[in-house]
């Protein structure tokens, strides 16, 4: 069994284009870091809802690489994409990519530009990201879409993923 985590994930809105999101793991900022942007450790725990599958998964955090994700149901393959270029990079502890999300049923979803900070401190390493929207509509809109819950499970799953031997 894992420990549970020191807190769940944390959301606040700190601009009209901007959430935060803080949330800790019993891991060392190395191995987090590693299941955030390596590919085969993205798969086991980056989730998609139920009845969907992951079908593209890339990431190269260096300054100029890609991050694409893509996920088919049973309406369309793929049904929703998202795409990044990584702008910054400082292993281990930031890193900043844009990001585009787009859904076969609407079209793109909004762009933003998301910051991840990774802190550690007694085998905790807490990971802050912020989320800067083109607009308020599009940071009213990804709050109001769940995002939250979709990624706190996901990070329960990560919890479960970080607590296996190496």
């Amino acid at each position: 069994m894992s420990p549970t985590p020191p807190n769940g994930l944390r959301v606040s809105t700190t601009t009209d284009t901007t959430i935060v999101l803080i949330r800790s793991f019993h891991a060392p900022r190395r191995l987090v870091w590693e299941a955030m942007f390596v590919p085969d450790k993205m798969r086991r725990w980056m989730l998609p809802p139920p009845g969907w599958t992951t079908t593209v998964c890339e990431c190269d955090p260096r300054v100029g690489g890609v991050l694409r994700l893509a996920w088919k149901n049973e309406e369309a393959d793929p049904f929703m994409t998202l795409r990044g270029v990584f702008t910054e990079v400082v292993p281990h502890e930031r890193i900043v990519h844009t990001e585009t999300m787009e859904m076969v049923s609407v079209g793109q979803v909004g762009s933003l530009v998301e910051t991840h900070e990774f802190a550690e401190k007694g085998g905790v390493t807490t990971m802050r990201i912020t989320q800067t929207y083109d607009s308020k509509d599009a940071r009213d809109g990804a709050l109001a879409s769940g995002m939250d819950q979709g990624m706190e499970a996901c990070y329960a799953q990560l919890d479960a993923v970080l607590a296996q031997p190496a």
